[in-house]
């Protein structure tokens, strides 16, 4: 499990909005009391629910999730990145499922390669969960194929009729979703954070990423890092912070107890060393005497 978040509200921990203002949201309809998840088929997507059963959580913990549609949020595209948003530690998974499933995937691989990314992040949500939550933002949608073969068998008198085919339904990703995935995987976000709203604190980020890129580095470790630059000081930055907001721009992800560089991150490490040099020249000319 992460040892930055686990399925909290990032955007609560930060002092700015990722994607704007926040709107109003109807509660789900569902009754957690009357559910019974040992009754549910996990691998049949239209026998899960979208959250977790509640009914042996203590009482003051009931509540009704939020809804991330279309109807709720204005856009297909407005619900995904409002749903990424809000789950920052399951960001990464549903990412990849948007990516996966881009040319059509079948359920049961999807559930395979889920199980495998969460292995060092856990969730209660199961993978065929992810994939409603996904499809009902607008993301994916599911493709149920037809059995090839079908008879009738007659037994006793009584006609039933035999599928002799297994169903593996299919997800594929929307062109809105798609269109998400796209922005969330080619560092739009990391450059509007990092090197316009951050950009104070180019030089930490910088070291920050140079140095997980180097080894793979605990908690721990960044916050003592971190806390060596006079720039966080006043106000007051934590190694957490900055954690928070690469995670949440997809730049690391927390795999075998430490965070590690996403094939993005180390992209972008050359625009960060660029745009810090741009802000230390720009600092010099405005310091320097007036010719």
């Amino acid at each position: 499990m992460t040892d930055a978040t686990t399925d909290d509200l990032l955007a609560d921990d930060l002092s700015f909005d990722l994607y704007g203002e926040e709107e109003d949201f109807d509660p789900l309809e569902i009754d957690y009391n009357d559910i019974d998840q040992e009754e549910m088929d996990d691998d049949n997507p239209y026998d899960t629910i979208d959250y977790p059963t509640m009914r042996n959580m203590p009482e003051e913990s009931h509540h009704h999730d939020p809804v991330y549609s279309p109807a709720s949020q204005g856009s297909a595209q407005a619900a995904v990145k409002l749903m990424l948003k809000r789950n920052p530690a399951r960001r990464p998974v549903l990412l990849s499922i948007m990516g996966l499933c881009a040319g059509g995937c079948a359920s049961s691989v999807v559930t395979e390669r889920v199980t495998e990314w969460q292995k060092d992040n856990l969730s209660v949500y199961a993978p065929m969960t992810l994939c409603r939550m996904l499809e009902r933002a607008g993301a994916l949608e599911l493709e149920m194929p037809e059995v090839s073969e079908e008879h009738e068998v007659v037994e006793d008198g009584v006609v039933y009729l035999e599928i002799t085919d297994s169903v593996d339904p299919v997800w594929h990703t929307t062109e809105a979703g798609q269109e998400v995935y796209e922005e969330c995987t080619q560092g739009a976000e990391f450059r509007e954070l990092v090197l316009v709203k951050e950009a104070r604190y180019l030089e930490v980020y910088r070291c920050v990423m140079e140095r997980i890129a180097a080894e793979p580095r605990t908690k721990q470790d960044i916050e003592d890092f971190v806390a060596t630059f006079p720039v966080c000081q006043k106000p007051l930055r934590f190694g957490n912070h900055f954690l928070d907001i690469l995670e949440a721009t997809d730049a690391i992800r927390w795999s075998d107890h430490a965070w590690r560089m996403t094939d993005l991150g180390l992209s972008l490490i050359d625009e960060v060393r660029e745009a810090e040099a741009a802000a230390n020249a720009a600092d010099a000319d405005s310091d320097s005497p007036a010719a």
